[in-house]
């Protein structure tokens, strides 16, 4: 009869031990799975924060080539992640002009783009001259 509890007490993993294990690699892997989607997500939001920031300074830089005179605001438009104005693109682009002085404006480049909490925002300022300065 010793030898018959012997074999009783030596018995492998219970089924309250297998669920257990169980338990415990389903729950590592969904905290491994939500840790990787959420890297992914700040990845992305990444990656279209530094997109907005090169769209902005891009065309920040095309518009102090122009007229400075003949700088105005203009309402937003859609454009891709190239900067090229398209009804498809994913990035809201608006120019901001502010007249500081006589001769003296403030440029406002402002890219919005999807899931961010605020816009890209950059500012230059961009001197007149006194051409229209009313000096003469």
């Amino acid at each position: 009869m010793a030898m018959n509890t012997d074999k009783r007490n030596r018995g492998g993993f219970t089924i309250i031990n297998v669920l257990v294990g169980i338990v415990l690699l389903v729950a590592g892997v969904m905290a491994l799975g939500k840790s990787n989607a959420e890297t992914l997500r700040g990845q992305s939001l990444a990656q279209n924060r530094t997109n907005a920031l090169a769209i902005a300074r891009a065309y920040l830089e095309e518009v102090r080539t122009r007229d400075p005179w003949s700088l105005a605001t203009e309402s937003p438009m859609m454009v891709g992640g190239d900067g090229v104005p398209t009804s498809l693109g994913k990035f809201k682009r608006q120019m901001t002009v502010i007249e500081e002085r006589n001769n003296l404006v403030r440029l406002e480049v402002e890219v919005d783009f999807p899931r961010a909490m605020e816009p890209v925002r950059v500012t230059t300022y961009q001197y007149r001259g006194n051409a229209l300065a009313g000096g003469a």
